[in-house]
């Protein structure tokens, strides 16, 4: 069961309070310094009836330890995940293409967040995410997104490849991202046309999508790589194809 953290800095606060000001139960001011650069933070938690205290640097660090928290932090509730029953009910044969993530046990935060970044930025409509062998969401999964985590649906699942088999009943196309393509039968991500429901599947840091999940896939893609580059990081894969998507997507309308 996911608890209580520290989110900090006053981008990844004010994005909270604008994007999910619901999640934070308190928000803590340092009670030295310029009292005035924290006024717009001030009044988006007055607006959102978020209560705001003040602490001391000696409190600030021994919450969230030496890093630079810009003497702003908010207590976030535990991270609220959404429902895939929930999201695939808003969806019927009127809806314009949807696209979601699924995250293939990513432990790393620092590439869970900045993958979250890259979905939010490029109009992906969901992220799906495993129970287990998976990093949660946290402080600083927070502070990699710059505090985007608001503005896409986290999705909490409890088994990966069954939840491919749901979506492909909701004739979404689960497309894997093959790092090792061994068997060449990969398509490069440029010539594949995202043109209906797509669900896309990006693998750890270590081993990439896991064999199991990748044989649930209905399409493998590949990322065209120079100068004997074997494999990217899992965020900056995701970066890619998300624009990719989007690029297309613009240009079907």
């Amino acid at each position: 069961m996911s608890k209580e953290f520290y989110i900090y800095g006053k981008h990844v606060i004010v994005e909270t309070l604008r994007t999910k000001p619901e999640s934070l139960k308190r928000l803590y001011i340092k009670e030295t310094g310029k009292q005035a650069a924290y006024d717009e933070i001030r009044i988006l938690a007055k607006r959102a009836g978020v209560l705001v205290s003040s602490a001391s640097e000696k409190q600030i660090t021994g919450w969230v330890g030496d890093v630079n928290h810009q003497g702003i932090l908010g207590l976030s509730k535990p991270f609220d995940y959404e429902n895939l029953g929930n999201f695939l009910e808003t969806i019927n044969e009127d809806s314009p293409l949807q696209t979601v993530l699924i995250l293939d046990h990513i432990m790393d935060v620092a590439n869970i967040g900045a993958i979250i970044r890259s979905a939010a930025a490029m109009s992906i409509d969901a992220i799906i995410v495993a129970e287990l062998h998976q990093a949660p969401i946290t402080s600083a999964v927070f502070k990699t997104s710059a505090g985007t985590v608001g503005r896409i649906p986290i999705i909490q699942i409890g088994n990966i490849n069954q939840c491919v088999e749901t979506l492909k009943k909701k004739k979404f196309w689960v497309v894997g991202l093959s790092s090792h393509d061994e068997k060449g039968e990969a398509l490069e991500l440029w010539n594949y046309k995202f043109d209906s429901h797509a669900a896309i599947v990006i693998g750890n840091e270590g081993a990439g999508v896991r064999e199991k999940t990748l044989e649930h896939c209905d399409t493998l893609l590949r990322i065209p790589m120079t100068n004997d580059v074997e494999s990217l990081n899992a965020s900056v894969t995701a970066g890619i194809v998300c624009y990719e998507v989007m690029k297309q997507r613009k240009e079907m309308k």
